[in-house]
């Protein structure tokens, strides 16, 4: 350059951006749309094209308020502090608990930031947790629940990429349908839902397509997220799964066909009950526990290993075998592996299935005001009532299946099944106005667990407030 003028400089350099500006021009250019189908009809907008293919683009500037402060910042492009602008709006309406606001909002939000997987996640926990909390009635706890259901479903239609996402709504389900304070109602409402634009019929009310479409117990739906989860996992990594251990992340199918399992014996369903946990328990087994997971120093590990599958993995790891096995069993019980499936094993058992028809039988034979023993003038004899026979009988099964499982009975969810059990037996024996006898099968039982006799006492009020008398 140095045997050029300034002038001849100039122009060299001029003609070189126009070169340069062509291919600009060309990648650049907006994606041309075939009205009809939608498709992209030139050669043009090759970049735009990629960005719709791979789900990149965020052209819209979102629903905001064109004289807000948010806006000002959108038009400087400065969508970060625009969409910090609108979380602190949005907390401002939960807290004045304008409603509307806060979901038209939230809506702005994710039009700012699409791909910001903490907005989704936040705001779906959010609506479904906190929001639903502010309601009195079950009702409308349940649509506020769903709101945040539906709000990360449409996370995962914006980030396909992104495992988390997909399991964070199946962990939704699970949890608000099965483990919280309103479980009882909420698995319900998900195949029959309270919003009468639901009621298929007169007095008959079908599930909200936009969570349940195919009107399945919420246990399976969750396990369909999971699944989906998993997938997305095997195709895209680990990149999407930031937040949570794997192993935790990949025991998400198998937990909830658990679950759904366990959920089925207590609502009283034992049509199908072994082959439930039989399901579950070769997803735990076969799916999950092979499954291979990277732990410390990214060193790999099974949860179902053979002595055999030990050593191999110890030399691909570069460890010993001793190494190999602390590694293995230190997983194991971060996720209570060995519990689960002991557990899915004993149910399977018909004796388990037993136990329970025996409980959930007598249970429901006291409910129904069959807990008066009857006395025959004639003979002068008194007869047992049908609950409390029923409660004996309960009673000597679960200390046969203890004999069978004597390590799984010790468990706090058995103990407590029969614990429960004593206490409706000694309210039918108040009731009838006869002492309780000083000897009965699970009398050492009781005795020996004393510090739980109290929290006996209220479950049995909080499930007996719709007995018959």
């Amino acid at each position: 350059m140095s045997n050029f003028n300034s002038r001849q400089r100039k122009v060299i350099y001029g003609i070189c951006i126009v070169l340069l500006l062509g291919p600009i021009v060309y990648l650049g250019f907006p994606a041309e749309q075939n009205v009809a189908s939608g498709e992209t009809s030139s050669g043009l907008g090759k970049l735009a094209r990629m960005r719709q293919e791979y789900d990149l683009g965020e052209a819209t500037l979102g629903k905001v308020d064109p004289s807000s402060s948010a806006m000002n910042l959108v038009l400087l492009g400065l969508r970060g502090p625009a969409a910090s602008v609108l979380h602190l709006k949005a907390i401002e309406y939960q807290e004045k608990k304008q409603w509307a606001k806060l979901r038209a909002t939230v809506d702005s939000i994710i039009l700012l930031q699409p791909h910001y997987v903490q907005i989704w996640k936040f705001q779906g926990w959010n609506l479904a947790y906190n929001v639903s909390r502010e309601w009195d009635k079950v009702d409308d706890r349940f649509y506020w629940v769903k709101e945040g259901i539906k709000f990360l479903k449409l996370g995962t239609e914006r980030n396909q990429t992104i495992p988390i996402l997909f399991h964070n709504v199946g962990e939704v389900i699970t949890t608000k349908m099965g483990v919280s304070d309103e479980k009882k109602f909420f698995r319900v409402f998900f195949r029959q839902d309270p919003d009468p634009k639901f009621e298929s019929s007169p007095g008959q009310s079908g599930p909200d397509p936009a969570i349940n479409e195919e009107g399945k117990d919420s246990y399976l739906v969750a396990h369909d997220w999971f699944v989906r989860a998993n997938e997305k996992d095997e195709n895209d990594g680990l990149i999407g799964v930031k937040g949570m251990t794997h192993v935790f992340f990949r025991q998400g199918p198998a937990k909830s066909l658990l679950s759904y399992a366990e959920a089925r014996s207590k609502e009283g369903i034992f049509e199908g009950h072994q082959a439930a946990w039989d399901a579950g328990y070769r997803a735990w087994m076969e799916d999950y526990g092979n499954h291979i997971f990277l732990g410390l120093d990214d060193k790999k590990y099974k949860l179902v290993c053979s002595e055999d599958e030990l050593k191999t993995l110890a030399e691909e790891n570069g460890i010993t075998v001793a190494a190999q096995r602390n590694l293995w069993a230190r997983n194991l019980d971060m996720v209570n592996f060995r519990f689960w499936r002991d557990l899915a094993n004993v149910e399977k058992d018909p004796i388990s299935l037993d136990v329970h028809k025996t409980i959930y039988e007598a249970k429901q034979a006291y409910i129904q005001g069959k807990g008066f023993d009857q006395f025959d003038k004639e003979s002068g004899t008194t007869t047992p009532s049908e609950a409390e026979a029923l409660l004996e009988l309960a009673m000597t099964r679960w200390l046969a299946a203890r004999d069978k499982y004597p390590v799984m009975f010790e468990d706090g969810r058995y103990v407590e099944e029969a614990l429960l059990v004593v206490q409706y037996w000694q309210a039918i024996h108040q009731q009838n106005a006869k002492p309780v006898p000083t000897e009965y099968p699970l009398k050492s039982l009781w005795e020996s667990n004393a510090d739980k006799h109290l929290e006996m006492e209220r479950e049995f009020l909080r499930e007996t407030r719709s007995r018959k008398l």
